[in-house]
């Protein structure tokens, strides 16, 4: 069975967290966990009139949430649905039906409009980054065996939380890419720009890589948005 994991911070106005949990209640025995960053939005009541287990958290950080949603959790294999991420009823149903040899993975990326550049990224996203280098963005909605990992297995970053867990989980085998869409929000390329999100991209990547203060790259990373919550200590 599975223990789904969202880590949410003010994300009710975007409209996502309704639809998705509908798709996931609708599967028997699936639980669901919200971690909230003391969103004050409605969250909590959305998730308790779907019949889900909602998690307040304030002042969180991503990776604090989706840890303390690995610890409610009760099932052999969790999923970390991302906030702005939809799934398919038939996406649920694969993973559902995977065998337990299936160490982790994701989904197939997919932006919820259409541009060549957003085209061109989820492409990079599912064939290079994922397949061919085995690192799993959380926008994929990430799975794993709860016994790999067991307790705490989101490194405790404000960014790239996602790349840290893929470099764990790789030690067990290469990620399996399920065919079915995460469909994402391009919210930030529709707020920043296409180019100029994109642009941003590539520079928190060399920032990482460079190992400068993820703090302050959170920082940058989250200006006129933080979608993600916590940006400092």
């Amino acid at each position: 069975m599975l223990s789904v994991v969202i880590p949410t911070s003010r994300d009710m106005s975007l409209g996502w967290l309704p639809r998705s949990l509908a798709v996931l209640v609708a599967h028997p025995g699936i639980q669901v966990i919200v971690v909230d960053n003391n969103s004050g939005d409605g969250t909590d009541e959305c998730v308790r009139a779907a019949g889900c287990t909602w998690i307040n958290l304030p002042s969180s950080s991503r990776a604090e949430r989706l840890n303390a949603g690995v610890a409610a959790a009760v099932h052999p294999r969790v999923l970390f649905h991302h906030p702005r991420s939809r799934l398919t009823p038939d996406g649920i149903e694969a993973l559902l039906r995977l065998p337990d040899s299936v160490a982790w993975g994701g989904f197939t990326h997919r932006f919820d409009r259409s541009h060549p550049l957003l085209e061109w990224t989820s492409f990079y996203s599912n064939r290079i980054r994922m397949d061919r280098r085995g690192i799993v963005y959380l926008d994929h909605c990430i799975f794993f065996r709860r016994d790999l990992l067991p307790a705490d297995p989101v490194p405790p970053r404000f960014i790239f939380e996602d790349t840290a867990l893929s470099l764990r989980l790789r030690r067990f085998g290469r990620p399996l890419r399920l065919p079915q869409p995460a469909v994402t929000s391009a919210v930030r390329y529709e707020h920043n720009g296409l180019w100029r999100q994109a642009t941003m991209n590539q520079v928190m990547k060399v920032g990482y890589a460079a190992r400068l203060p993820d703090p302050w790259l959170n920082r940058i990373y989250e200006r006129g948005l933080n979608l993600n919550g916590k940006t400092r200590r």
